[in-house]
């Protein structure tokens, strides 16, 4: 094999989509003969770059919170967004209703109407996964 085969199959290495194809290259460019090779092999790690999985002991029994049927992280996050919402609203619009405007009103309302709408949503997304997860499981 001269260079420009070797630089040919360079760039279509760049370009493959298929790890057998891929794999065919990498053989050919390191000189080896596809019918020698067999089946393609995964180079072995020679050290630990992954600490092994911890096993799983056969006598207990994996414990799930029922986060669904509680109304879990969801409600929870509704209920800051909305708290939060409302007390950006509450102080502007009292200031607006005693006319001491000073020009952060308009922006405290846009901020906590935004707050208030995700809460919303949320709550919603919430709720509508909490009727499906009862509903599975009955």
């Amino acid at each position: 094999m001269d260079e420009r085969e070797r630089l040919k199959l360079i760039q279509r290495l760049k370009t493959v989509k298929t790890s057998g194809e891929r794999d065919e290259i990498l053989w050919y460019l390191a000189g080896q003969d596809k019918t020698a090779r067999g089946k393609p092999q995964r180079a072995e790690a020679t050290g630990p770059a992954h600490p092994p999985a911890p096993e799983k002991p056969e006598g207990r029994m994996q414990v799930k919170l029922p986060v669904g049927k509680l109304g879990g992280v969801g409600s929870i996050t509704a209920l800051l967004f909305v708290f939060y919402g409302l007390a950006a609203i509450i102080p502007a619009v009292m200031k607006i209703l005693q006319d001491q405007m000073d020009g952060d009103e308009i922006r405290q309302l846009i901020v906590g109407g935004v707050f208030v709408f995700f809460g919303i949503v949320i709550f919603i997304k919430a709720k509508r996964a909490q009727r499906k997860t009862s509903s599975e499981s009955a």
